[in-house]
């Protein structure tokens, strides 16, 4: 029994840790079996092992990877085998496949299983173990930045109040990769270069039409991603170091959040300004006279010209006789009517800007428009709206060639 080959078996589940050791020391191996992270980590602190089997879900704290990274670091001519009772998910068991020797799938086929060990205790010289060398988090954050961008777009469309801004991918991504990569490098401190990337953050949302709101969120997006990039990549990073580093990466995301709302706030403080320079004319469309009448008294103090149709005839009759800047159309309106409205001053001028006021926070109308409003939040939301959007427009136009 000195020369069998040693498996340390990990698995939450008491059924399991009963039968398959038993199964396997009939085959000739020695088993150790562990219930949990802890016990198989202080079990690998103090033996010798061949092989290890593991659960992929073994329950908190740690699960399955968590245990083949310290097997990896402290034990690298393991042979590794994690256990999942998910076959569907092709993509998450290509990348368990990359960072381990294989894995197999719950209930495990014990013959299989048998020659499998056999077989990679025999290759165990071409193992991904010896290709795989753990780097700290930001050195592996920097070298799949993209990716990381990438899966931020996708976590950040699910905001339904962000994706309603609509912008380019470009225009969305805006300074996040210099920003991301000052971040990742910083010692805990921001350089000059993350200051002035976070301050041009904020100025750009500002225009763009966010709300402060939304760049918190839009910070704790990121902060997600790069938390979850690390969980996917545990077996590549060095473990000992992850924790610290993650914290440092999210204090560095926290400052940058800090200097982009105070140049957001500072925006937006120029902005009434920069209205009055030059009034912009507004075409304000709203079959609720008396709501129309205060929001373009409102619209009117803080420096627009605004006009208010007497119907749809009329707002007709007007966008063919004189050009407006923007239109700002209400939900008191009927989507046939806003349709017929939008298509119209598209083509009056296309680069002027469409903006919705809409009942209650996620309201739909179904046209296509530049940007929206809760017709709840007052006279200053609207204001700030129609400046930002028409802002935006111009920033458009200026990057044209």
């Amino acid at each position: 029994m000195a020369d069998a080959i040693k498996i340390l078996f990990v698995d939450d589940e008491p059924a399991i840790r009963l039968t398959l050791p038993a199964i396997l020391e009939g085959a000739g191996f020695q088993v150790v079996a562990a219930a949990d992270v802890p016990e198989a980590l202080s079990i690998i602190g103090s033996q010798k092992f061949d092989v290890l089997i593991s659960d992929l879900n073994i329950g908190s704290p740690g699960d399955g990877f968590t245990v083949v990274s310290a097997m990896r670091r402290t034990q690298p001519d393991a042979v590794t085998f994690i256990l999942t009772g998910y076959p569907a998910f092709e993509t998450a068991l290509e990348a368990i496949r990359q960072q381990v020797d294989d894995y197999l799938v719950k209930p495990a086929n014990v013959e299989e299983l048998v020659n499998n060990i056999r077989l990679k205790l025999s290759r165990s010289g071409s193992s991904p173990q010896g290709k795989i060398k753990p780097q700290r988090l930001p050195v592996l954050a920097l070298e799949n930045k993209d990716q990381i961008i990438q899966e931020w777009l996708k976590r950040v469309a699910l905001d339904g109040e962000i994706a309603a801004i609509r912008l380019t991918e470009s225009e969305r991504i805006d300074c996040l990769p210099p920003l991301l990569e000052d971040i990742i490098r910083s010692a805990g401190k921001p350089s000059e270069s993350t200051v002035h990337a976070a301050e041009d953050h904020g100025v750009t949302r500002s225009r763009q039409g966010y709300t402060i709101p939304m760049l918190v969120r839009e910070a704790k997006v990121l902060q997600d991603t790069i938390g979850n990039f690390a969980q996917q990549n545990l077996l590549a990073i060095e473990i000992s170091h992850a924790i610290p580093d993650l914290i440092r990466i999210g204090g560095m995301i926290e400052l940058a959040l800090e200097g982009s709302i105070t140049a957001f706030i500072q925006e937006r403080r120029k902005a009434p300004e920069e209205i009055r320079d030059g009034a912009h004319s507004l075409l304000l469309l709203s079959i609720d006279l008396e709501t129309s009448l205060l929001r373009a008294h409102a619209l009117r103090k803080s420096g627009f010209e605004v006009t208010l149709p007497t119907g749809s005839k009329d707002a007709i009759n007007l966008l063919q006789k004189k050009k407006f800047d923007a239109v700002v159309i209400c939900y008191s309106m009927s989507n046939e009517s806003v349709a017929e409205m939008t298509e119209m001053f598209k083509e009056h001028d296309p680069n002027a800007p469409i903006i919705a006021i809409t009942k209650g926070r996620w309201a739909d109308l179904k046209t296509d428009v530049d940007a929206s409003v809760n017709g709840e939040d007052g006279p200053e939301a609207l204001i700030d709206a129609v400046h930002t959007a028409i802002s935006r427009k111009k920033m458009r136009i200026v990057k044209r060639p």
